[in-house]
């Protein structure tokens, strides 16, 4: 007897239950349909949109929409979801139809499925909605109009007043782009002005590269970028030729050309050390950022006893 009176009791809260979530379902979750006209001609648009009223975000809407539908073409499709004042989580689904049939044509209901982590899938239906779609009213007046007739037109040639434009512009930029350039070739220092020799100023300069901190990022792309550049330009200083914009490979070369074979091998490592730490952001141990130091001075050192140095 109490195992029955159990049973019965179980049985009751769970239809209590299921009745209490399908009223909290029902009520909290809804499609509403509606459009801006019934009536269109050939050709017009309709904006037919979707609002589902959903309890939460936690919900995922699922529906695959054709093409088109009977009589109507579906020219683009625009979602966008927000939340109301109630807290509940709004989803709208803007389409935009037209139809090139004329008539009265309903845009037929079609499922949509809703789910979530928490309930099972179930589907809930669109309603279907009456459009005429028809030609534009003829005109019953039956006026005629006159043909008007065809009317003189004076033209004006301004292609020469265009040309004489043209060329005054043209020559006011290029007195610009000259005076630009001017002033700016007057401002450039000269690469090899300075008071000391090319080897006294890069031994000064690979001196002073001991202050920076090998351990912070930042500043072991400053080290190795200022260490290309001081052999850059002491090579500049004794070949008197601007070797700042060359790359890697091409110093190289000019050092095979004047026959400094000795030094490239360990020149090109530093180099190419640098070259990696300034573009594909490599970061060295604080001992092969010293080596390349080192390489570098040796590589100075060398060319310096190989002939006297331009200045």
């Amino acid at each position: 007897m109490v195992s029955r009176k159990i049973r019965r009791s179980f049985l009751r809260i769970a239809m209590l239950t299921c009745f209490s979530l399908y009223i909290h379902y029902s009520s909290a979750q809804s499609i509403q349909t509606s459009i801006d006209r019934k009536n269109i001609l050939i050709g017009e648009q309709i904006n037919y949109n979707l609002v589902f009223t959903l309890p939460s975000q936690d919900y995922t809407i699922e529906f695959n929409l054709p093409d088109s539908f009977p009589h109507f073409d579906i020219i683009s499709k625009i979602k966008s979801d927000s939340i109301d004042k109630k807290g509940n989580y709004l989803v709208l689904q803007k389409l935009v139809l037209t139809s090139f049939d004329s008539g009265k044509w309903p845009i037929i209901s079609f499922p949509i499925s809703i789910s979530s982590n928490a309930t099972a899938k179930y589907t809930l239906k669109t309603d279907s909605i009456m459009i005429d779609v028809g030609y534009a009213p003829a005109d019953s007046t039956g006026q005629l109009r006159d043909i008007k007739p065809v009317m003189d037109v004076f033209v004006i040639d301004n292609t020469w007043i265009y040309i004489i434009i043209a060329s005054v512009i043209a020559i006011i930029l290029l007195l610009l782009i000259y005076r630009y350039f001017k002033g700016r070739k007057k401002k450039e220092k000269p690469l090899f002005q300075s008071s000391l020799s090319a080897y006294e100023e890069a031994m000064q300069a690979l001196n002073n590269l001991k202050k920076y901190n090998l351990l912070i990022a930042a500043e072991v792309k400053e080290y190795h970028t200022a260490l290309a550049d001081i052999f850059k330009k002491y090579y500049s200083r004794k070949d008197q030729r601007n070797l700042m914009n060359k790359t890697t490979g091409e110093i190289l070369v000019k050092l095979k050309e004047n026959q400094a074979d000795a030094i490239i091998p360990a020149t090109a490592e530093a180099l190419r050390c640098s070259d990696a730490v300034k573009f594909a952001k490599y970061l060295p141990p604080e001992g092969e950022s010293e080596k390349s130091r080192e390489q570098i001075k040796a590589a100075i050192d060398m060319l310096e006893k190989s002939q006297p140095v331009k200045t």
